[in-house]
């Protein structure tokens, strides 16, 4: 009896795997996830539908022979016909237009941007390939509403978006908030992030708040890493040599970039992946000791482990940063039988990000988990480095400063598996919950460890009325231990003009929560008389924007114009009472608002691609109020322009690519003494300036691709900067800002096998 069931079994089997077909859809980067398979029965003519995962697979349980029909929404519709059973890979090409490119961010389900009710931004990876970066802030730095701040004294640069502050950004690694220096204020240095393992960057900007909780002001910037491709294995090597300035040694000065990514798919619903990334600078400006920009090395490492089935899939990954900058005093004098030494400082970053999702699809949406925890830890290692070789370094027992994170967070969303139509409406819906629970401890902290835990309960709709008008109201309700929280709300619309205009308005009101630094911040020692105050109230905005989208009818040009409105209240700042030798301290005292224009024109056709972009951004100052007499503007503005262009030379495939940004300057006023010694207003400001990078790049063999450049081509380093001089962090004291390295040369070797 049993053998009969194992040759009944057995022969079930062998018919499955007979009629079982595997398509692979690729395009020539790698699979194309998401598309589209119709499939017609040629002998009994039923049609039957899938969708392509992760890896580009669709496997079709039906003998051949059959015909298949597949859509995408940034490729040309293929038919084909299969005879043959087996796998087969099926190549699509590639749509020129792009406004129908797929978007996950803040999203039910992945859509287009034309059809999202969210104005994104996306950076692909043929773009991050093109400009021969080296971080996310080179990239991001050459495009619209995008500025950088470098700090002098740490080595490390933050941004601004729509002229609000970094901290009022959301930085997301696949959609899981990153710890950064700031905890949870959200500073997070660009440069810390792995440019190597992205494969896109989605920006939303405008609160976010009812999608992503705290801290989305200004807008979200989620960071989508690289998933295995549909090969069995792949190995990708990566070597990167640049100038720093005219300063340039092999393995010293300038910049020394290695990478070693693969990945290996070693059963039909499991694979792996591995990326090990090395970066060295080695400082720029001065003589021997003095640097005025630091040296540093960071290593990243990244892993994953993935397992897909049917509309099931889950994986693990971690990534893991170690970073050191080097801050060289200058020597001290010693007399004839001293040892030479100097006191030194080292800046030590160590992040582990750990995470699990899980994506279910139900028969209706999906069931999405995410579930992450990450160590972070910096310290500022302070040592009196003798200069003579053999002699072993001291560390000193002043100096030393440390902080550390330990952030759980989790977010479960059921999309859109409530959803129903009335006549000519459809309702979808989003319903989720996330919270984080974090700890900090460290020399800047007051005593004891500190902890903070965030919840938050959040649900949107989206309501199409017809084919033309789309809704999306949401609500967010927040918990938080440390200080009350109020509700935020948001609603945008999409209007459809045409097949090819559309219209977008929306409203959205943010919150920062304090962090555990403003609220337990305590660092006095010679130099400094800070603390901070458990009492802070959350910031909150408001924020309204609109924008128009054209695609032109020959499918080559697009036109985009946005216009915003921002407004902070609460706002947190320092604040030092009036006398000598007193306590600064972080309070709510300031209210801060933006207002800005934005438009671009694109134009893509055969082998060019031309992007033309200006933006005009007020940012309010408080003279404007609490100065009486005075003719004082509200907003001072600041005009930002980039020209980027991508051109295949003479079908030769060789690209040459060019980047282009001109940032205006920022005026403010401050207060100033006059002659009789009375209180002042002046103006001052940040002079503007001109980055300009071009690159060429193209494959010698099929596996090999080489590329050239050259950066900062107009040699920027510093500005005239009269808004704080003497500042030790942005300023100094001959009221220059450091800006860039000036202009810098490289040469990339980039080597992709897979089989």
């Amino acid at each position: 009896m049993i053998e009969r069931y194992l040759l009944f079994f057995v022969c079930l089997l062998t018919i499955h795997q007979a009629s079982s077909q595997t398509l692979l859809v690729l395009d020539d980067k790698g699979p194309i996830v998401n598309a589209s398979v119709k499939v017609l029965d040629l002998d009994k003519g039923g049609e039957t539908f899938y969708i392509s995962d992760n890896h580009g697979k669709v496997r079709i349980s039906q003998p051949s022979p059959f015909q298949v029909t597949i859509n995408h929404l940034n490729f040309h519709t293929l038919k084909d016909t299969v005879r043959k059973s087996g796998t087969h890979k099926i190549e699509l090409v590639k749509k020129e237009q792009t406004l129908d490119e797929v978007v996950i961010t803040g999203q039910f389900l992945p859509q287009s941007v034309q059809n999202s009710v969210y104005s994104v931004h996306i950076i692909d990876q043929a773009r991050l390939a093109s400009q021969g970066a080296r971080s996310l802030t080179e990239v991001l730095g050459s495009e619209l509403n995008f500025r950088f701040q470098r700090d002098n004294a740490v080595g490390s640069s933050t941004a601004s978006l729509q002229g609000i502050s970094g901290q009022y950004i959301k930085i997301l690694l696949d959609g899981v908030p990153i710890v950064g220096r700031g905890g949870v204020s959200n500073e997070i240095d660009l440069n810390q992030i792995n440019l190597n393992s992205i494969e896109k960057v989605e920006v939303i900007e405008g609160p976010m708040a009812v999608n992503f909780g705290a801290d989305a002001l200004a807008g979200v910037i989620n960071i989508i890493t690289k998933k295995p491709n549909a090969h069995k294995w792949s190995v990708d090597v990566s070597l990167q040599e640049e100038t720093v300035g005219k300063e340039y040694k092999l393995f010293d000065e300038g910049i020394h970039n290695a990478s070693l990514s693969s990945s290996y798919s070693f059963h039909p619903n499991w694979s792996i992946q591995s990326e090990t990334r090395y970066q060295k600078f080695g400082g720029w400006s001065g003589t021997g000791r003095d640097k005025l920009w630091y040296p540093k090395s960071q290593f990243f490492q990244s892993g994953e482990l993935r397992y897909e089935k049917n509309d099931f899939n889950i994986y693990y990954r971690f990534d893991y940063l170690n970073e050191t900058i080097e801050n060289q005093g200058t020597p001290e004098y010693v007399g004839d039988e001293d040892d030479p030494y100097a006191f030194d400082k080292e800046y030590l970053t160590q992040r582990w990000m750990h995470q699990i999702q899980a994506e279910y699809g139900l028969s209706h949406g999906s069931l999405n988990t995410v579930l992450s925890f990450t160590d972070y830890d910096r310290i500022t290692h302070r040592f009196k480095s003798y200069l003579l070789p053999g002699v072993p370094d001291l560390t000193t027992t002043t100096g030393q400063d440390t902080i550390a994170f330990r952030t759980f967070f989790f977010r479960n969303t059921l999309n859109d598996i409530l959803q129903w139509s009335v006549g000519s409406t459809d309702w979808h819906t989003q319903i989720g919950i996330d919270g984080d629970f974090e700890n900090a401890k460290g020399t800047t902290l007051s005593e004891g460890d500190k902890q903070m835990t965030n919840l938050g309960f959040f649900a949107s709709t989206e309501i199409l009325l017809g084919n033309r008008l789309k809704l999306r109201p949401g609500v967010r309700l927040s918990y938080n231990d440390a200080f009350s929280t109020k509700p935020s709300a948001s609603i945008n619309m999409k209007y459809n003009l045409s097949d090819r205009s559309q219209i977008r308005m929306s409203y959205g009101r943010g919150f920062r929560a304090p962090s555990l630094r403003e609220l337990y911040h305590e660092f006095i020692d010679s130099n400094h008389n800070i603390l901070g105050n458990p009492n802070l109230k959350p910031e909150y905005s408001d924020n309204v924007t609109g924008d128009f989208t054209h695609q032109f009818k020959n499918q080559t040009w697009r036109l985009s114009i946005k216009g915003f409105y921002n407004a902070i209240h609460n706002r947190i700042s320092y604040f030092t009472p009036d006398g000598s030798n007193q306590t600064t301290t972080y309070i709510n005292i300031l209210k801060y608002k933006t207002l800005g224009t934005t438009g671009h024109v694109t134009f893509e056709k055969g082998r060019i691609q031309l992007k033309t972009g200006l933006s005009y951004i007020g940012r309010y100052h408080n003279f404007s109020e609490n100065t009486t007499g005075l003719d004082i503007p509200q907003f001072l503005y600041s005009p930002e322009y980039i020209a980027n262009l991508q051109y295949d030379l003479f079908n030769t495939g060789i690209a040459l690519a060019s980047f282009y940004k001109f940032t205006g300057s920022i005026k403010q006023y401050v207060a100033a003494t006059d002659e009789n010694g009375s209180s002042i207003p002046e103006l001052r400001q940040l002079d503007g300036y001109h980055l300009w990078d071009l690159t060429l790049s193209g494959g010698l063999v099929k596996s090999l691709r080489i590329s050239v450049g050259a950066k900062n081509l107009l040699n920027v380093t510093a500005l005239s900067n009269n808004t704080n001089i003497g500042g030790s962090h942005t300023g100094s004291n001959t009221g220059q800002s450091s800006i860039a390295y000036g202009r810098s040369y490289f040469i990339k070797f980039n080597y992709n096998f897979s089989k």
